[in-house]
């Protein structure tokens, strides 16, 4: 080292160094040095985010004021938002949904962090939630929609359509709403599957690439079937029924449940309950308020492979559980206790709602994914 410096450290002692390290920001940090310690460097893992708000699990508004921690070590990841949109309204796909106003928003977007891409939508007072129907980045504009739910008194909340191109939101073509906020929302094959916190079931078809305004298929009152699932793992012993979700993995549409004892149960396709899932397929399940998704352990290296992770929202205000994660091999049942900062102070308290997962790229000018993007905006 004495003729070159530290620019001159050998590759492999990098690499050594480098993988005994526990926090990515330590190896961004490394990468950061100059060109010769970034090319012996992996990229550090990359995983989803647990996502907080600081607004009580019971509120039935908007994320609001929200925070991004990293799961493993509780790390809080700093994440600047654009100027005057500090009210977050869901997390689709790698986006935000911002608005500037809580109750009467003048703007209302999209936001990616990673390119710093921004989508408007037409603003919508006492919006709660806000979904995609796919990534608008790697689509064209006449496949993807947005679903937003829109409270109207403290038992009704419309469910709302967006199109790119649209001036307005609009409702589906046989209105209806729900009384509850989504709890859990999924497309796939031109659908999508909505379960609220009342367990009330609902299927529209989207009629993407039409003029024509979504459509509601199916809707029914579900918890005598959720119930059949516990009903088949535990014979005649039943239990409540905690949470519901559905999320598209690998091309199929699962069913999700947590009982109130704590096991889960899988089943597919929805309304036709097969047997109860032991293999994801390589897959894991990041289940949270209202979003989900499945992942890839290829792609992302960092995270258990067939597993469910669960950002525990309003399941035990008491103990103020964290994040869970059930291992369908092992059936071990993992704990990510609550942060120690906030659970000793009441008055700082972070509620985990859900999971954010970035886009890794960063898009470069003259890509396909800019060119969708100036499509949709103009």
């Amino acid at each position: 080292m004495a003729g070159g410096g530290w620019s001159s450290l050998p590759a492999d002692f990098l690499r050594l160094v480098s993988s005994r390290l526990t926090s990515a920001d330590d190896v961004l940090h490394v990468r950061q040095v100059c060109h010769h310690w970034r090319a012996p460097v992996p990229v550090a893992p990359f995983r989803p985010w647990v996502v907080a708000t600081r607004a009580k699990p019971i509120r039935v508004g908007p994320l609001g004021d929200c925070s991004h921690w990293l799961p493993a070590g509780l790390k809080r990841v700093q994440l600047a938002t654009p100027p005057g949109l500090p009210y977050c309204c869901g997390t689709p796909r790698g986006w935000l949904a911002l608005a500037d106003d809580e109750r009467s928003p003048t703007r209302l977007v999209l936001w990616e962090p990673r390119s710093g891409a921004e989508i408007p939508l037409p603003p919508l007072a006492c919006v709660v939630q806000v979904f995609i129907s796919a990534d608008p980045l790697a689509s064209s504009s006449s496949s993807w929609l947005a679903v937003a739910t829109q409270v109207r008194s403290e038992f009704h909340r419309d469910i709302l359509f967006w199109r790119p191109g649209d001036r307005a939101w609009s409702a589906a073509a046989d209105r209806v709403y729900t009384s509850e906020r989504l709890h859990s929302v999924a497309f796939l094959g031109g659908k999508m599957y909505c379960m609220d916190y009342s367990k009330r079931l609902a299927i529209y078809g989207l009629n993407l690439g039409t003029n024509s305004p979504p459509m509601l298929l199916q809707s029914m009152h579900a918890v005598s079937l959720l119930n059949m699932l516990c009903n088949r793992r535990c014979g005649k012993k039943l239990h409540g029924t905690r949470a519901a979700h559905f999320v598209s993995c690998n091309d199929e549409l699962l069913l999700v449940v947590l009982f109130n004892n704590g096991h889960p149960s899988f089943a597919e396709p929805p309304l036709e309950f097969g047997e109860r899932l032991e293999d994801l397929g390589g897959y894991s399940l990041f289940l949270g308020r209202g979003d989900a998704f499945a992942l890839s352990p290829q792609e992302f290296p960092a995270i258990k492979r067939n597993c469910i992770y669960y950002a525990v929202h309003f399941l035990n205000v008491q103990i103020k559980d964290w994040v869970f994660v059930f291992n369908l091999e092992s059936d071990v049942l993992e704990e990510f206790p609550f942060p120690t900062e906030h659970k000793e102070d009441p008055a700082n308290t972070w509620w985990p709602v859900s999971w954010f997962c970035p886009k890794r790229p960063i898009f470069r000018s003259g890509s396909k994914a800019e060119a969708n993007l100036d499509a949709i905006i103009r």
